[in-house]
């Protein structure tokens, strides 16, 4: 991967997230996360995942600066890189730059597993906000290949040159509940944050958690620095217990996703729909689906989902349409 060299490092700091957050809840036109599939591409193949394959080829760098170019005309507030396997993206430093220069806050999702302290500092030079990465289990299993004796090399460096925010991500589901708890108490001793997601079926609705997994759950939960109370996932609750969850989504509006050929998501779930250009999609559109539910809400684990909804819980939407 060629690494470039930038001429002065870009630092995006918290209170200047929290200003644009601050404008973005006062401006229900503006879209606060949008995730842009990079490539398809990955190095695992694990069982749960639907998101991945082995063949295709990166998007096209000047593809990929228009799609940026189209967000920063909606005001965008966080652009998320995403696969695949973003970080194999031969580009990525400089597609992270020229969001952060756009005046957007960069993040990429992860497995982690290609970082290396050359990379992790490119990506601080070029502006890099946050990162996730993915971790289910202790060791490699049937279902998941993202476990921490891989993962752990990964946080050391990390710890040692990263600049920007790092939050691990677990599907409790994956593996053995009791290796997930033991997964956030590594994760919570490097000093990163832990969110725990839960398992999705093929049309992306929460499966319920078992009794042990529950009680796992619950516990990881109580850790003392495990997320900062803006990200709190209480959404989770009754899902975890086989519950619905009500509230108002905004997908296609305050969230949404962009996939390889620059075609418009309500969510990964949700592909195909509005499946509108990026270049197309206006204000217009941001209203409709602003305004519009969502039918499959209720039984939604989609953490970007809920984060990105978080501000307009207050005002009134239409009965579920979407």
């Amino acid at each position: 991967m060629r690494l470039p060299a930038f001429e002065y490092p870009i630092r995006i700091s918290r209170r200047r997230v929290l200003w644009k957050l601050t404008k973005a809840a006062l401006d229900r036109d503006r879209p606060v996360l949008v995730q842009i599939v990079v490539t398809r591409r990955c190095n695992l193949a694990c069982g749960y995942c639907y998101e991945y394959d082995k063949v295709s080829k990166p998007v096209p760098l000047p593809e990929l600066k228009a799609r940026v170019d189209a967000l920063r005309k909606l005001r965008a507030v966080f652009v998320t890189l995403n696969g695949g396997e973003p970080l194999l993206h031969p580009h990525i430093a400089e597609l992270v730059r020229y969001i952060a220069e756009a005046g957007m806050v960069p993040m990429i999702n992860t497995n982690g597993h290609v970082l290396r302290a050359p990379l992790i500092r490119s990506l601080n030079e070029a502006g890099l906000f946050g990162m996730q990465l993915s971790c289910d289990s202790l060791e490699d299993n049937e279902v998941t290949e993202k476990s921490m004796r891989r993962l752990r090399p990964k946080l050391e460096l990390l710890r040692e040159h990263a600049r920007f925010q790092v939050r691990i991500n677990g599907v409790l589901g994956s593996g053995n509940p009791a290796e997930m708890e033991q997964v956030a108490r590594v994760v919570v001793g490097f000093g990163f944050g832990f969110q725990c997601s839960l398992m999705r079926d093929s049309s992306g609705q929460a499966l319920p958690l078992s009794e042990e997994a529950l009680q796992t759950y619950l516990r990881i939960r109580a850790m003392k620095g495990r997320l900062p109370r803006v990200l709190n996932d209480n959404f989770q609750l009754p899902l975890a217990r086989g519950e619905n969850s009500p509230w108002k989504c905004r997908a296609g509006a305050r969230h949404f996703e962009v996939d390889g050929a620059g075609l418009v998501h309500l969510c990964q779930p949700r592909t195909g729909a509005p499946a509108k250009p990026l270049a197309e999609y206006s204000v217009a559109d941001i209203r409709a689906q602003f305004d519009c539910g969502k039918t499959c809400a209720a039984r939604c684990p989609i953490a970007y989902a809920h984060l990105g909804s978080r501000l307009d819980g207050f005002r009134g939407q239409q009965k579920a349409q979407a």
